[in-house]
């Protein structure tokens, strides 16, 4: 009598108990690298927005600024032609137009006025040479600017670092797209070695992009 073959010892019976651990364990990794890609998907948008929301802010304090300054010169400019009028008027000895030209002072220029009469600049050489210096006079809208700039400086900072967050996130996305692909790929292969390697190269990749997901903020 012939004995019948034990499907123990068949040669296929050795591979598919090799391959049957892979299955789960692959499944398992390529569905965490999905809601992984998935997750940095998200925070790379949730960053790209808050970049370009920070960008419109830091162009929007920008134009403010330069608003401010170019009012502020303007309106510099007309000051000091009214005093170079004034002492037009004063050298010519016509006192009604000096008062006419003092009582039409905005009040931080008559201060600043008053400030560099009280040096007695015709008498005292020392004297600042106008009422515009810095100390007596500051023109209009500098400080709101100044203001204005650092805010724009610190929304621009703050973009490229959004940006940059978003753009780690991105790269992420990659990794986990090669750890699906590696380890989809992993299940496939005959030899044993390979699909080991197949499987380990995933793993690493996974645990890669997972501490690096882990490290950026949310």
């Amino acid at each position: 009598m012939k004995r019948r073959s034990d499907p123990a010892g068949s040669p296929n019976r050795e591979p598919q108990e090799k391959k049957r651990w892979v299955e789960p364990v692959t499944a398992l990794l390529m569905a965490l690298a999905t809601l992984s890609t998935a997750w940095c998907s998200y925070q790379s948008a949730a960053w790209t927005r808050k970049s370009n929301r920070l960008m419109n802010e830091f162009n929007a304090l920008e134009r403010r600024a330069g608003l401010q300054t170019m009012q502020g010169m303007q309106q510099a400019t007309i000051h000091t032609a009214m005093f170079m009028q004034l002492l037009a008027a004063q050298q010519a000895g016509n006192e009604k137009l000096v008062n006419f030209y003092v009582e039409r002072f905005p009040p931080d220029v008559r201060k600043a006025y008053d400030a560099w009469l009280a040096q007695k600049p015709f008498e005292n050489p020392n004297a600042d040479p106008h009422p515009f210096v810095p100390k007596l006079y500051e023109v209009r809208g500098t400080r709101a600017a100044a203001e204005a700039n650092a805010k724009a400086a610190n929304s621009l900072d703050e973009a490229r670092n959004a940006g940059t967050v978003s753009g780690q996130y991105l790269a992420n996305t990659v990794l986990f797209a090669a750890v699906l692909f590696f380890a989809s790929a992993s299940g496939k292969f005959e030899q044993r070695r390979v699909r080991m390697v197949a499987f380990a190269f995933a793993a690493a990749v996974f645990a890669f992009a997972l501490v690096r997901t882990a490290m950026l903020p949310l």
